[in-house]
Parts: structure tokens; C-alpha cells; sequence
């Protein structure tokens, strides 16, 4: 199925190269105490509008927010973002949805430790140089 036909119709072919969305991954560690009511404010309508009004603004989706089983991982949860380009992830800079979204989960994140924010694409869009 070529990108015109099939999931990847929006994300153009440039170059002759199939141009596969871009995946953002935040993860970070949630304040003792604070789990179940971060979790009841992201399944939440209000989350929802802000999440489809950070789309609407940028072009990023949010997909979810992910959080490990058993304690298998090593941070309490992951946030995935897709973009078609890293001209939509920078548009986040700018977004009031996200600069919302961001202030009202603010206090229930644990900022004594860092999160880490991975920008992914996928292994057919990746150039892997090595020393020769």
C-alpha cells in the first residue's frame, strides 16, 4: 500500500521518499500522591477539548498518556505526541491549548526529578552513519 492509498495518505511523498509522521515522547514522574487525580484529569473532558484544540492549533495529536504495568519502566508515565513535521512541533511553543494543558497538570508532575523528551521517526526514515 503506497502512502497515497493507504494510512499515511496526509504525510506527502517528497523526493521520492515517504514522508512518515513524528512521534514526540515525553516521560516523567508524577508527585506521591497525585496518580489518581492526574489520571481522572487526563481522561476528562476538559483534557479531551484541550487536546483537540492543541491539534487544531498545531497539527500535533496527542495520543495518550501511557503509564507502565507491574512498575516496568522507569519513569511513572510517557505522553505521545504524532506531528507530520517538526514545523507542528514547533508550533507548540506557541499554543494556548498546550501552555494550558502544561499549567494545569503542572503541580501534580514531580519536578525534583527530569523529564526526558525523545523526538522518534521511523527506521525507514533514519540515516545511521558509522565509522568506517
Amino acid at each position: 500500500m503506497s502512502a497515497k492509498e493507504g494510512r499515511y495518505k496526509k504525510y506527502p511523498i517528497s523526493w521520492g521518499v515517504e514522508r512518515l509522521p513524528i512521534y514526540m515522547v515525553t516521560s516523567y514522574f508524577i508527585k506521591p500522591g497525585k496518580g489518581i487525580e492526574y489520571q481522572k484529569f487526563l481522561n476528562s473532558k476538559e483534557a479531551q477539548r484541550l487536546a483537540d484544540q492543541m491539534e487544531k492549533e498545531t497539527g500535533c495529536k496527542y495520543l495518550n498518556t501511557y503509564w507502565p504495568i507491574l512498575g516496568l519502566g522507569d519513569y511513572d508515565c510517557e505522553d505521545w505526541v504524532v506531528a507530520p513535521n517538526f514545523a507542528a512541533v514547533d508550533k507548540l511553543r506557541t499554543s494556548k491549548a498546550y501552555d494550558e494543558l502544561s499549567l494545569k497538570s503542572y503541580n501534580m508532575m514531580d519536578w525534583t526529578r527530569s523529564p526526558k523528551t525523545r523526538i522518534m521517526r521511523t527506521s525507514r526514515e533514519v540515516k545511521i552513519t558509522e565509522p568506517k
